[in-house]
């Protein structure tokens, strides 16, 4: 399932994005610190910890490694049916793995910026509303703008006019 582009240049311009960790108080996380926690900015992946990811990823290692080696046997015995499993099997285990490795990477760096800020582990992300309620009841930083919270459906002070937003 493709991405709407409009969307896309929305969670790549997006400045933060909003989560709760095992407590109530509300942390704004850039996008290199949100890293696979919770529910994902972009994507939709059923890992949510690194253990979890790491797990799988060793398991996708042996499909990976052995799909090719049915292509190969069934290249060589020139029996179709085999070696276009073999293919297909190589570019799914493959492909897996590879996103595996990807992910482990990014939420070892992100792990790494969460923790020289404090900040804990993004375990539950929140709509932009809620996240601006949280935040106009306990300023702590995050300015409460439009750039800040860009799903906000309520208007803002200074919006050209009421109920501009959308």
């Amino acid at each position: 399932m493709a991405i709407d582009p409009s969307v896309q240049k929305l969670l790549a311009e997006r400045p933060y994005f909003y989560a709760t960790s095992m407590e109530r108080t509300v942390y704004a996380y850039t996008k290199e610190e949100w890293g696979i926690g919770g529910s994902q900015p972009s994507g939709n992946y059923s890992v949510h910890t690194g253990t979890g990811l790491l797990v799988v990823t060793v398991l996708m290692t042996v499909p990976a490694l052995g799909a090719p080696f049915m292509l190969i046997i069934g290249l060589v015995s020139l029996n179709i049916i085999f070696a276009l499993f073999g293919l297909v099997a190589t570019v799914l285990f493959t492909g897996g793995w590879l996103l595996g490795i990807n992910n482990l990477r990014r939420e070892w760096r992100a792990a790494k910026q969460r923790r020289l800020k404090g900040l804990p582990k993004p375990r539950f992300a929140l709509t932009d509303d809620q996240a601006r309620t949280w935040f106009e009841a306990n300023p702590s930083g995050i300015a409460v703008t439009r750039e800040n919270f860009p799903d906000s459906t309520r208007p803002f002070p200074g919006d050209a006019r009421e109920g501009a937003w959308p």
